[in-house]
């Protein structure tokens, strides 16, 4: 045997032992593997395991992207529907339309869609049932939908609206004169903050110039009066107003029973109140209904469109008596002095970091009155 034939068979032998090596290592991982699956159920457990933590991590890394993409949808759907005055004047038909069926319909919420109008009404236990153009929702009856273009003006109370968020692809209104005069927020601090000061905006837009009064603790720039000076104020104004009167405050003050002002507030409420809850995740609640909207986009949509709002109609219009109250119950006769200012005006506030979508800066610059600190 020559020298090159010895070097070869050397080789040879090295590749052999090598390849031997692999396979053994690959034999004992395969082992393992298999005696690991066994424990924990089979293979087949493991492959559903796999999948369903792949998806998990494909989820977590798609979720921030696909909810910037929800939050921008929904708030150019807001604001193309805010802006729009037919949406406000389709929606006050609705509800007014909506109470004329039946005396104990009590329409309380208008969601606004393209090309339909719904109305959710409250009412006792004999539920009555719309003739056309209306349709009963399949899956609520007490949702009654009708086209935009059979609505028509009706002669039912004028609705005090204030838009609260979308659900689905509807534009959803809150009925202020209808229930309680009391409209507290509460859950997240900063999204229920956010959402006073929202409907706070809507309203010192569409309501006359010293309608809505702005207590301490609403804004953090704004140091108002006192819930109980502005509460004082606003009653003085309503007995010779026909327009309502709004406070917004962060501490609820005591209320008389039979007060024509409506209250906005972040406190705690006392008495007879319409609740409102705000989930981190931007999801408003109203209790004892089935509402459930989107109001992370409002804030911002409110600051975009709130110049463009239109004013609410006053003609024949008369601030109604609180629904809900103790008639035996006298109003306070004796109200407290006016504070000096009644109405927020406050600069810009600073928008805060993009990252937060709940807080996304808005388009345009804010007007002056009731601002936002979303």
């Amino acid at each position: 045997m020559t020298g090159s034939e010895d070097l070869a068979m050397r080789v040879a032998g090295h590749d052999v032992m090598t390849l031997l090596g692999w396979t053994g290592i690959l034999v004992l991982v395969f082992a393992l593997a298999h005696w690991a699956a066994m424990r924990r159920g089979g293979w087949r457990f493991v492959r559903r395991r796999l999948r369903r933590e792949i998806a998990l991590t494909a989820a977590a890394f798609a979720e921030p992207i696909a909810a910037l993409v929800r939050f921008r949808r929904r708030r150019r759907l807001l604001v193309r529907t805010l802006r729009a005055p037919g949406t406000w004047t389709d929606a006050e038909h609705a509800a007014m339309l909506a109470a004329e069926v039946s005396a104990n319909a009590r329409p309380y919420a208008v969601l606004v869609e393209r090309d339909v109008v719904g109305v959710l009404v409250g009412c006792g236990p004999d539920l009555p049932v719309p003739a056309e153009p209306w349709a009963v929702d399949e899956l609520d009856p007490r949702l009654w939908w009708i086209a935009r273009a059979d609505l028509e003006p009706g002669s039912g109370p004028t609705p005090l609206l204030v838009a609260i968020g979308t659900r689905h692809e509807a534009v959803v209104f809150l009925d202020l004169l209808t229930g309680p005069r009391v409209l507290a927020v509460s859950g997240e601090r900063r999204g229920a903050r956010a959402t006073v000061q929202s409907l706070a905006a809507q309203l010192d837009a569409r309501l006359p110039a010293g309608a809505v009064t702005v207590a301490a603790g609403v804004h953090p720039r704004y140091a108002g009066p006192t819930a109980a000076e502005a509460f004082a104020h606003a009653a003085t104004v309503a007995a010779t107003r026909r327009y309502p009167q709004v406070v917004a405050c962060a501490d609820t003050p005591e209320l008389p029973a039979a007060s024509p002002v409506s209250v906005l507030t972040t406190g705690r409420p006392r008495g007879h109140a319409r609740l409102l809850a705000v989930a981190p995740n931007g999801a408003l609640l109203v209790h004892g209904t089935p509402l459930r909207v989107d109001a992370r986009p409002l804030p911002r949509a409110v600051a975009a469109t709130v110049w463009r709002l239109p004013p609410w109609s006053t003609e024949d219009a008369v601030h109604p008596t609180p629904a809900g109250i103790d008639p035996d119950l006298d109003p306070d006769p004796t109200p407290a002095a006016p504070p000096p200012t009644a109405r927020a005006r406050v600069p810009a506030q600073v928008p805060p970091p993009a990252h937060d979508d709940l807080t996304e800066p808005a388009d345009t610059d804010k007007p002056s009155g009731v601002s936002i600190d979303a």
